[in-house]
């Protein structure tokens, strides 16, 4: 499952083609990294980013933030789980840019058709090049080395996995959602 998921993940990486992610709402989790393997991003304004996943004990497979957002802001993301808002994300070099949520799909064309302007083998080997340079810094091997890291994660039920569980069970999702949402309040 994780193998999969990551294949699903790196695609836009992988693509010959420039990827725009055009985003608004809730870029959660496994939303928020394939977001980032995006080669540009648009963000609405309403857009929240954040991989909270830590929070019901997992890690999404596709260990990426830390090459986008840097070290420290990614252990911080990563290991509290919060949320932050688009211009946040902008500041964080996660989003190219923000634009008012009820101009988000003329925004991402006109941003798309800006770059169909451009010759398509200029495009492609420009990715080529930028994603080869993060790929010998060791981009590639470290997100592959995290899937198979998080296997042990995947496989281990810890007690907050399991309350997290049976709470959705008997409650539903939102109220085990709630249920862990107070334990982060300060």
């Amino acid at each position: 499952m994780l193998h999969r998921s990551f294949d699903f993940g790196i695609a836009p990486w992988s693509t010959r083609k420039p990827v725009i992610a055009s985003v608004q709402g809730h870029v959660l989790g496994g939303g928020c990294e394939l977001t980032l393997m995006c080669d540009l991003t648009i963000a609405a304004d309403d857009a929240k980013f954040g991989e909270p996943e830590v929070r019901f004990s997992h890690l999404g497979p596709l260990m990426v933030m830390p090459w986008f957002v840097g070290l420290k802001r990614a252990r911080e993301l990563l290991l509290f789980g919060d949320m932050i808002d688009a211009k946040t994300a902008l500041e964080f070099g996660m989003v190219n840019r923000i634009v008012p949520a009820a101009d988000l799909r003329a925004e991402t064309m006109k941003y798309a058709k800006r770059l169909s302007l451009i010759a398509p083998e200029a495009l492609r080997w420009g990715k080529r090049v930028i994603n080869r340079g993060a790929e010998i810094a060791g981009f590639r091997a470290a997100v592959e080395a995290g899937v198979d890291s998080f296997v042990s994660l995947y496989a281990t039920q810890t007690e907050v996995g399991s309350e997290f569980g049976r709470r959705v069970q008997a409650d539903g999702l939102k109220a085990a959602l709630e249920w862990r949402r107070a334990q982060f309040q300060t």
